[in-house]
């Protein structure tokens, strides 16, 4: 389902800025823009969270979120 800045952050339970920083930083891929999501990136939101709520840093995070995409990339493809 495709979302907006807005709705995602309300589905993510967290501000619109809170969205538009791990944009900013990469962490909800690459190419990513602030203008639509889907529930992917709701995903995404949960694990950044996650590793937020125990001490992982944005900086540190940026090198991290990569890596987990393309490892989730590969198990899609092996299964």
């Amino acid at each position: 389902m495709k979302m907006n800045l807005t709705e995602l952050a309300h589905s993510a339970h967290v501000d619109e800025s809170r969205v538009e920083e791990y944009v900013k930083n990469g962490l909800l891929g690459s190419n990513h823009s602030t203008v639509e999501f889907d529930d992917s990136d709701l995903y995404w939101i949960d694990m950044i969270q996650c590793f937020q709520e125990n001490g992982t840093s944005l900086s540190d995070l940026s090198g991290l979120m990569p890596r987990c995409r393309q490892a989730q990339s590969k198990m899609t493809q092996l299964n």
